[in-house]
């Protein structure tokens, strides 16, 4: 429970940023004025709602409200076709939806170095260099795309509907028949008998899967990438190789959301382990850290290869998971972040100093014109070139290594050229015809093993890809700065110095 000195403080930068002035830019400032009491305040409006645990699950209720309710609307399926989305641009908070965001919002906020207040940017807040922005609770920035295909997975097609990025790792877990966790627990962090990992807060998607048991599985990571972008290029025939696995499964149209906050590193660790930020440790990019005073940037290149040392102990990663019912196998991370009980992983190469080697010559898959404009662009594609390569050279067993049982390839290219030119440039198109041509590589490599009748794919995101306005780049810190409560803004995280 909060001091009165702190409620004070809270009140006051809550009243600072939900200013009207700042209507354009803030979308909401969350924060947790009590024990599972949280709160969502706008310019137009606030929601203070509680959580319950029942039964091993989280119910929620609203506890008050003032003007008009932040969360009120938490549809997936707002803005769920590229042009829908492209027509609707900058979306205010009134025709905005925040999906899960009682449950997001939550999570959020049971991490041990969770801030005590969350500034939310609008859809349309243009805060750095970036054409294309993530990170809140808004439906695109949240929405990946969600396709999964072969042994084990149910011919269903395109279905109106979604799931989250916290149910990959137990659905991956349900389709290779892992055993359950001894000690496993819940979203509630109780014991949980049937939980397929340490700490699972999401739940297997029973609908797709055809109870046929898969020996490997392909999980492609098309980090940042717009869902709605990926189905349009699919569409146009510009991706024919994520449309043949689309062919041969179950794609979901409302696509993959993402816990908050919307960014890499937190989505990519849940994805991988099935716990939401707030309880994998990783709870973003940066964070104050409130036992050392120090600041992680998991950006940073000699941190990022470490990002997993931040790994709660409580939590298994799907490569642990596996070890645990199948000693022995092999399973590989191309450029994962979380890559933590993995037989092979691109970072680890780089941890044990022996860093890949980048292609300097040809990179495969590389388009002409977004190359030529873009030295990030020519860089990240060199980068996914060699993810795939790894991932390859598994299935092609170069090192005597056993065929995997699961390989996790990771593409940043889509995210890179998503920031620059935004989700509807044509940098971001080209990214997702790129990576295409890398994932038919791979494809053809599992094809060779003889093994892809035993083999499932997954095409995921780790979150989406918003456009933001670039003519609105207000920023807040003066008045922030002007707080009498003494605080440190790290990127909207709002901490109090006490």
């Amino acid at each position: 429970m909060h001091s009165d000195s702190t409620r004070a403080a809270l009140a006051e930068i809550e009243s600072i940023l939900t200013d009207a002035s700042f209507g354009r830019q803030v979308e909401m400032v969350l924060s947790c004025p009590d024990t599972d009491t949280y709160r969502a305040a706008s310019s137009d409006g606030s929601v203070t709602f509680r959580r319950e645990a029942v039964d091993g699950r989280y119910r929620y209720a609203v506890a008050g409200t003032t003007g008009l309710d932040p969360l009120a609307d938490r549809s997936t399926a707002r803005f769920d076709d590229h042009r829908t989305e492209r027509a609707s641009r900058f979306p205010a908070r009134s025709d905005n939806t925040y999906p899960h965001g009682f449950d997001s919002i939550a999570q959020f906020f049971d991490g041990t170095h969770a801030p005590d207040a969350v500034v939310l940017h609008t859809a349309g807040h243009r805060f750095n260099e970036h054409l294309g922005q993530h990170g809140s609770l808004g439906v695109v920035q949240a929405r990946g795309p969600f396709i999964a295909a072969g042994r084990g997975i149910r011919n269903l097609g395109p279905l109106d509907r979604s799931t989250r990025t916290v149910h990959v790792a137990p659905t991956i877990a349900a389709l290779m028949g892992l055993n359950p966790h001894p000690h496993g627990v819940g979203a509630d962090g109780e014991h949980r008998p049937d939980a397929l990992l340490r700490r699972q807060d999401g739940d297997p998607e029973a609908a797709i899967l055809s109870g046929d048991r898969a020996e490997h599985v392909v999980v492609f990571l098309l980090d940042g990438c717009n869902a709605n972008l990926l189905h349009d290029v699919m569409s146009a025939g510009e991706a024919p190789n994520i449309s043949a696995l689309a062919e041969r499964g179950t794609q979901y149209r409302h696509g993959l959301m993402a816990s908050l906050p919307t960014a890499t590193l937190a989505n990519h660790t849940t994805a991988v382990t099935g716990a939401h930020p707030g309880h994998s440790g990783v709870l973003h990019n940066r964070w104050l850290d409130r036992g050392t005073g120090r600041t992680p940037d998991l950006l940073e290149l000699d941190q990022m290869i470490s990002a997993m040392r931040h790994l709660d102990p409580c939590v298994e990663t799907i490569f642990q998971a596996i070890q645990r019912s199948r000693p022995g196998a092999f399973s590989t991370a191309s450029f994962e972040f979380c890559d933590t009980g993995a037989s092979f992983s691109s970072f680890g190469l780089l941890r044990d100093g022996h860093p890949p080697t980048l292609p300097e010559g040809r990179v495969s898959h590389l388009d002409a014109d977004a190359a030529a404009t873009s030295h990030a662009y020519r860089f990240m594609s060199g980068v996914d070139h060699t993810s795939a390569a790894h991932t390859i050279a598994a299935w092609e067993r170069t090192e005597g290594n056993p065929l995997p049982a699961l390989s996790w390839c990771s593409f940043a290219l889509t995210d890179e050229a998503g920031h620059e030119s935004g989700p509807h440039g044509e940098a971001a198109r080209a990214a997702v015809r790129d990576t295409d041509g890398r994932i038919g590589d791979v494809v053809a490599a599992v094809e060779r093993s003889g093994l892809i009748d035993r083999t499932a794919f997954f095409v995921i995101a780790d979150h989406g890809m918003e456009q933001c306005d670039p003519t609105n780049d207000l920023l807040w810190n003066d008045a922030l700065g002007e707080a009498a409560a003494p605080h440190l803004d790290l990127d909207g995280f709002i901490y109090l110095r006490r």
